[in-house]
């Protein structure tokens, strides 16, 4: 298989879907201020920075999403995760 200069010269780009800022809100049903909080403190999904536009691969929310979910489980067993609310119930209050 031959390979033309342009090829030879640049990698070929990961086709990974990409979302951007709002289609991550509208897909957890969030702020995009909430969004840049969790950045803020490393618990959000991995971003790309292009530009001045946030971009998420779909793989890496996938990934995020069930470490979410990995977590809830465990609150659900009764451990505890750090920040929480001062109830100590996994309210969040």
């Amino acid at each position: 298989m031959s390979t033309t200069p342009d090829e030879q010269q640049y990698p070929r780009l990961d086709r990974t879907p990409m979302w951007t800022l709002e289609e991550l809100c509208a897909l957890v049903r969030t702020t995009p201020a909430t969004v840049h909080t969790w950045r803020k403190r490393g618990t959000g999904p991995r971003a790309y920075k292009v530009g001045r536009h946030l971009l998420f691969a779909e793989a890496d929310v996938a990934a995020w999403l069930a470490a979410c979910a990995a977590a809830a489980e465990t609150d659900i067993d009764g451990e505890s995760h750090g920040e929480r609310g001062s109830a100590g119930n996994g309210s969040g209050w």
